[in-house]
């Protein structure tokens, strides 16, 4: 439904109460008839006009002949039809903003120049109160209907630029390890390759003097083997140097994991550490990191959560590993395979797991002994 339906079907409404008062004139069928689908016609051509949106002139010029036919077939018989057109004709001229005050005005106007029974009074002010009821909703409706696209296109961008976020992250992501292996390399070659190079140097020149002085390509050869020494201890150390600790290898991924979550699916992520993670193991880490992603999971499929909250305590004898959320659940709970799964591998890593269901949210607890 829109406004020139509305219009269209409140004139077609008009027009047979009015047929009403022509019968009650006792007038002519004939006219009743010829009048009925004259109007009709007009307001079939009114309608294809603002489907095609052609020209408001057009429209106006239509109802003001509509206007004019009302006054020579008489306006006590067509006074419904009358006030619709005045009201069709001020929305079409006037400003939004305007059309409910001159709207009020035209209409009293209309009821003091032209006074009729009481009937017709009845009659016109039910049919103008439902015009304006419609009038408001689908005015409304208006409304909605674009807010809802306005949200659609932001919508559209947010995904874009979301898209392009992610393409710009791999990208960062790419370079950073491409400048991280160069810089690796170029220290290597710096610091390891030249020792190397110079103690093959010395070894081929102690080659020469194998023969012809003995002593001399022995110091040569004792000389390389201390190059090379020093260059297995500068990788070493190197590598020591690079070499990142494990816990942040496992705490990096798990965050990175809820980092990505809360992008996609715009729920509410944190981590919570304290105690001194490089206690973790590498089995506990992926034990976490797996727990993780399933409880996760669940919680898209059967909860209406909107916070998860990850939370890792290294004490000294224990780890304790919650996943909890605030979602709601029903009064009682099955364990489904992903529970199971969680459990399961909890054990497998020589821990113990704890499910517990409360009226702020769902938890799974994991314990393990150090």
């Amino acid at each position: 439904m829109d406004k020139p339906s509305l219009y269209f079907l409140i004139k077609i409404v008009a027009v047979i109460s009015s047929l009403f008062l022509f019968d009650s004139a006792k007038v002519d069928i004939t006219i009743i008839v010829i009048s009925a689908l004259s109007f009709a016609c007009i307001f079939v051509l009114e309608l294809l006009f603002s489907r095609n949106k052609i020209s408001v002139k057009l429209l106006q010029i239509t109802i003001f002949l509509s206007l004019v036919a009302c006054f020579a077939l008489g306006i006590d018989r067509l006074y419904p039809l009358y006030i619709i057109l005045l009201i069709h004709m001020v929305d079409l001229t006037l400003d939004t903003k305007m059309f409910y005050y001159i709207l009020a005005v035209i209409v009293l106007l209309s009821f003091f120049i032209f006074p009729q029974n009481i009937t017709i009074m009845l009659v016109t002010l039910l049919q103008v109160l439902m015009l304006l009821l419609c009038r408001y909703l689908i005015d409304k409706l208006y409304v909605s209907m674009k807010s809802n696209e306005e949200q659609k296109e932001q919508m559209t961008e947010l995904n874009k630029k979301l898209s392009d976020l992610r393409s710009l992250i791999k990208t960062l992501k790419y370079n950073a390890s491409i400048e991280e292996r160069n810089r690796i390399a170029a220290r290597i070659h710096d610091q390891v390759g030249h020792g190397i190079s110079g103690s093959i140097i010395m070894l081929e020149a102690a080659l020469l003097n194998m023969k012809v002085n003995p002593q001399k390509a022995e110091e040569g050869m004792q000389k390389a083997v201390n190059n090379l020494r020093d260059g297995v201890d500068e990788i070493r150390t190197a590598l020591r140097e690079e070499r990142v600790e494990r816990y942040l290898i496992g705490l990096n991924e798990v965050n990175a994991m809820l980092e990505e979550f809360k992008v996609s699916y715009n729920k509410s992520t944190k981590l919570v550490t304290s105690g001194s993670l490089e206690e973790i193991n590498l089995d506990i880490w992926a034990c976490i990191h797996d727990n993780t992603k399933e409880c996760l999971t669940n919680l898209l499929k059967h909860s209406n959560a909107t916070d998860f909250v990850l939370s890792i305590q290294v004490f000294k004898k224990l780890i304790k590993v919650e996943y909890k959320d605030n979602g709601c659940m029903g009064d009682d709970f099955e364990k489904g395979l992903g529970l199971e799964a969680i459990e399961e591998r909890t054990v497998n890593s020589k821990g113990k797991c704890f499910f517990h269901k409360g009226e702020k949210g769902f938890s799974v607890t994991n314990i393990f002994t150090m």
